[in-house]
C-alpha cells in the first residue's frame, strides 16, 4: 500500500503555519541576506591516500566551488530548524521565493542556493541529458551538502535540525540516497521533501533519509508511476498523488497549461516538448503536506 502523509490535521497545522511558536503574531516582512558558502568536497577515500602517500604526495581534498544563496531567518533569537532550498533546471525562480516565505512563516530559517548563477550557467533544461553527463547533477547535490554545512555553523541554526526542499530536476533525491553522495558524510538531511521529481533516476534505490514525494501524476516529464512505486518499497519514502497535476504545480507563471517546446523531453519522439501548468487546489494541499511533514520529521 502506498504511503500517503496524512491531511487530516489541516486546521492545527495552519495555526502552525501562521502563528510562530509563544503566540506571536504573523510576520509579514523577511529581511534576505545573499550569501557565499563553499561546495562540498567528497572526503578522500583510504585507498585513495595511502596510494598518495606511497608516491610521497601529500593528498588533500579539493576545495569546494563557491556557490551562493538567499538566507531568510524568522523573526526571534533562534536556534530554528531550517531548510535548503534546491532550484531545478530553470534556475531559482519567483514562486520559490514564495515558498520561502511560506516556510519562514512557519518558523523554518531558509537558505535558496543557486547553483546556476556562480557557474555562468542560465538554465539546464533544454538539455538535461549534457547535465547529467557533464556533472552538474553531481555538483548540485555537493552545493545542497555545502549548505547544509554552513547551516550547522550558523548561530540561529538548530544544527539538528536542517532539512532540504527541492523541485523537479534538483537533485533533491540524490541527496538522500544512502548509496549516492550521501554516503561520504556522517549526516544528511532530516527530512527531504521533492516536488515532482524525476524517479526513473533513483528507481531501484534506497534512500537514508525520511523523503516526501508530491506527485504529479499527469506529469509528461517523468514518469509518475515509478514515484509511486519507491513509495510502495521504501519504508523511508512517502508519497501524496496529485493525480491530475502537471509539472509546475506549484508556479503561478505557467497558467493552466503551457508547453515549452524546447525542454528536452526523452519520454518523446522526437524528445523535446514539455507541458507545464498550475492548479492552486494542488499547490494549497501541497503546502499543508510538506509543512505537517516537515513538522514531524523534524
Amino acid at each position: 500500500m502506498v504511503k500517503m502523509v496524512s491531511l487530516g490535521r489541516v486546521l492545527s497545522l495552519m495555526a502552525f503555519v501562521c502563528v510562530l511558536p509563544g503566540g506571536a503574531g504573523p510576520v509579514l516582512a523577511a529581511d534576505v541576506t545573499v550569501i557565499e558558502f563553499p561546495s562540498a568536497s567528497a572526503p578522500l577515500s583510504k585507498f585513495k591516500i595511502k596510494k598518495a602517500k606511497a608516491k610521497g604526495v601529500d593528498l588533500k581534498p579539493k576545495p569546494g566551488f563557491p556557490v551562493s544563496g538567499k538566507l531568510r531567518l524568522p523573526e526571534g533569537e533562534g536556534r530554528f530548524p531550517a531548510l535548503v532550498l534546491l532550484h531545478d533546471c530553470q534556475g531559482i525562480q519567483d514562486y520559490q521565493d514564495a515558498w520561502a516565505e511560506t516556510f519562514r512563516l512557519a518558523g523554518f530559517a531558509t537558505l535558496q542556493v543557486d547553483s546556476f548563477s556562480p557557474r555562468e550557467v542560465q538554465e539546464t533544461c533544454e538539455n538535461v541529458l549534457g547535465e547529467g553527463v557533464s556533472g552538474r547533477g553531481g555538483e548540485r547535490i555537493m552545493d545542497a551538502f555545502g549548505a547544509l554545512f554552513y547551516l550547522k555553523q550558523h548561530p540561529k541554526i538548530d544544527p539538528d535540525r536542517i532539512g532540504a526542499v527541492g523541485w523537479s530536476r534538483s537533485s533533491t533525491t540524490g541527496s538522500a540516497l544512502r548509496d549516492g553522495s550521501r554516503q561520504f558524510f556522517d549526516h544528511g538531511f532530516k527530512a527531504v521533501v521533492s516536488f515532482y521529481p524525476n524517479c526513473k533516476s533513483v528507481a531501484s534505490a534506497v534512500f537514508a533519509d525520511p523523503i516526501l514525494i508530491l506527485n504529479a501524476g499527469k506529469n509528461d516529464w517523468t514518469q509518475p508511476s515509478l514515484c509511486t512505486s519507491l513509495a510502495n518499497s521504501d519504508e523511508n519514502v512517502e508519497i501524496v498523488e496529485f493525480p491530475d497535476a502537471l509539472q509546475g504545480f506549484d508556479d503561478p507563471k505557467w497558467g493552466t497549461e503551457t508547453v515549452m517546446p524546447g525542454y528536452q523531453n526523452t519520454l518523446k519522439n522526437p524528445t523535446f516538448g514539455v507541458t507545464f501548468g498550475f492548479d492552486e487546489v494542488s499547490r494549497q494541499k501541497a503546502e499543508v503536506a510538506a509543512l505537517d511533514f516537515l513538522k514531524d520529521n523534524m
